[in-house]
């Protein structure tokens, strides 16, 4: 890599001013002055107008999960009538959410610190689906269960792959392969239904478990792996499918 592409990349300065710095003679690598056209790895002890380059190791890719409480708006700017994801402590590194939960609703969000492995996550794919667990509050049928399973939902012109069952009292559990905002409210919405509750508990293999409102753990390492390794698998078309050529 060019030695003024990585200064800009580490964060130092911009290409034109590491050039200046080079022309100018201000900069060292491995006790060497620079000439313009050299390239560095990254390695090299590099001194820049009497300053020695301190790069940090960029932190490993990882995804949080995230017991989101009711209220919290799944946004990473301030706001002055609700709380944000900026007024909790995730750690020293910048994560973004994985897709949304409206503010009314609770349960698992994933957040990581990687854009590539967030916008396949955020996909719509049969092999991610989101299970919920909806309080309501209407008359349940048989025939309204089913109208649920169709799909309609209001305002959406297309049906969405849905499954629901009826639990203990006028709780249901809803499994989508489709993560549009407000979705499960549209649905209710559509069938009679009001929405008193609205709980997601999973999203693909990753689950909520006992984690209280507002507790957030890191997925382990062999769960992470095994998730990015299903991702190549599902997003790769070239031969390689799923190995560690992708």
């Amino acid at each position: 890599m060019r030695l003024q592409r990585f200064l800009s990349n580490v964060g130092f300065c911009s290409k034109r001013q590491g050039e200046k710095f080079i022309r100018a003679g201000k900069i060292l690598v491995d006790g060497r002055t620079a000439m313009v056209g050299d390239e560095v790895s990254g390695n090299e002890d590099i001194v820049v107008d009497g300053q020695r380059l301190r790069v940090k190791q960029p932190p490993g890719k990882k995804i949080l999960l995230f017991n989101k409480p009711a209220g919290v708006e799944c946004s990473l700017s301030l706001s002055r009538t609700s709380k944000t994801l900026l007024d909790f402590d995730f750690g020293p590194n910048r994560v973004f959410p994985i897709g949304r939960l409206d503010r009314e609703s609770h349960g698992l969000l994933l957040l990581t610190n990687d854009g590539v492995l967030g916008n396949r996550l955020a996909r719509p794919s049969l092999e991610y689906e989101e299970e919920y667990l909806v309080v309501v509050r209407g008359e349940i049928t048989p025939e309204l269960l089913l109208r649920l399973g169709q799909g309609r939902a209001t305002g959406e012109k297309k049906p969405v792959f849905c499954r629901v069952d009826r639990l203990e009292g006028d709780t249901l559990r809803f499994i989508l392969h489709d993560g549009r905002t407000r979705l499960l409210r549209k649905l209710c919405e559509a069938a009679g239904l009001q929405i008193d509750d609205l709980l997601r508990v999973r999203v693909g293999g990753m689950y909520l478990q006992d984690m209280r409102d507002g507790e957030w753990r890191t997925l382990p390492d062999g769960e992470f792996m095994r998730l990015e390794q299903e991702m190549k698998a599902n997003f790769c078309t070239g031969p390689c499918r799923g190995s560690d050529m992708c």
